[in-house]
């Protein structure tokens, strides 16, 4: 028994240590949702009893978050190499970090709903040992047949230099050293996207055709995306995508 618990233990706290931190609505929802077990509460009230986890608040916000022990980080040292590198800080809560950071959880189990993912990596992972401005990824998804997918949540109006930018390193990453093989971008809302879709159609028309998923939250939810210039299933669009490589 206790051995699965620890199994349960381990599930929750990779999820915090993924994401740097989570709220007690997102560890309800990993835990009912990709852990498929209903009494979530139970576990996460032996996390706080045990020190596995501290707590946060947010004045701006108003909302507590959850983040790592060190107690937590021991028990994790074996199956993570990067735990090392895990940290929080109060920074990390800040409006517009904040709002991403949920964006981001959101879409996360969204997905998770829709594709077979081995692997997800977040950005603060991939950025380790990388130099502090060079562009990172939101996250990298693995999917089980080895695509490796760039994933891009936009929750503010990109300006055309930006965006000028944007394709250029994808153009890079994709075409010439294979780094990924799309970009999955994922709008917070439908303005935005319409706006996204319109400007890279006219940037960069075959790489953002061939290369380049589209959606939003809500569309997202439906398991609806844009890609080859039409609205599609996200499931269709990823078949697509594998006959191209």
């Amino acid at each position: 028994m206790q051995a699965e618990q620890d199994k349960r233990i381990k599930q929750l706290l990779g999820f915090i240590f993924n994401f740097r931190y989570a709220t007690l609505r997102q560890m309800h929802t990993f835990i009912q949702l990709i852990m498929s077990l209903s009494y979530s509460r139970r576990l996460i009230a032996y996390c706080l009893k045990y020190g596995y986890l501290n707590t946060y608040y947010e004045p701006w916000t108003k909302t507590k978050v959850y983040y790592l022990t060190q107690k937590a980080k021991e028990m994790l040292s074996e199956s993570e190499a990067l735990i090392e590198h895990y940290h929080f800080e109060k920074t990390y809560c800040g409006i517009n970090t904040f709002i991403h950071h949920n964006i981001l959880i959101e879409v996360y189990f969204l997905l998770k709903s829709h594709l077979e993912i081995k692997e997800w990596l977040c950005e603060w992972v991939l950025r380790i040992g990388k130099k502090k401005k060079e562009k990172i990824p939101d996250a990298l998804l693995i999917l089980n047949n080895g695509v490796k997918i760039a994933l891009e949540v936009e929750t503010r109006y990109k300006k055309l230099e930006a965006l000028k930018t944007f394709v250029a390193m994808y153009r890079y990453d994709i075409e010439k050293i294979s780094r990924y093989q799309a970009v999955l971008i994922v709008a917070s809302s439908r303005l935005n996207f319409e706006g996204l879709k319109v400007r890279l159609l006219h940037l960069a028309p075959e790489l953002c055709s061939r290369r380049f998923i589209l959606t939003d939250v809500g569309m997202l939810e439906q398991g609806m995306c844009f890609y080859q210039n039409q609205i599609t299933h996200l499931e269709e669009a990823f078949k697509l995508l594998e006959g191209i490589n």
